[in-house]
């Protein structure tokens, strides 16, 4: 079973996520800041990192960057999964920190956010 660490703040919102992500047969691991994610990607080393970018303290372009530092864990793919909008400079920007998509939460249905999670899965 493919186990998805959830890294987002929202907590309503991780467990709509996290439901979609059990019914359809996943291992789900919520961390609900960005500290907690980049600790829980260590420790549960999963196969696939959905992240938040705009949390508390430690954002998600922070979380990108240690993980992406940490041979253990730097080639888990890491989609992006954010509401700070389409902006091309940000976008840029997590790509360029080694993330491997960039989702607007508002764009996307949960549904179509665990196909592109199969997506990045059948790469591995």
């Amino acid at each position: 079973m493919s186990k998805v660490l959830l890294v987002e703040d929202d907590e309503v919102l991780a467990r709509m996520y996290q439901t979609k992500f059990q019914h359809d047969g996943y291992q789900t691991v919520i961390a609900y800041s960005g500290q907690e994610g980049i600790d829980f990607a260590a420790k549960e080393k999963p196969d696939v990192i959905l992240l938040d970018i705009m949390m508390p303290h430690v954002d998600g372009f922070q979380v990108l960057k240690t993980i992406k530092s940490n041979p253990e864990i730097s080639k888990i793919p890491i989609i992006v999964l954010t509401n700070l909008g389409t902006s091309e400079i940000l976008i840029k920007e997590a790509k360029r920190l080694g993330a491997d998509d960039y989702l607007i939460k508002y764009q996307i249905s949960a549904k179509e956010v665990v196909e592109k999670v199969e997506k990045y899965l059948k790469k591995t």
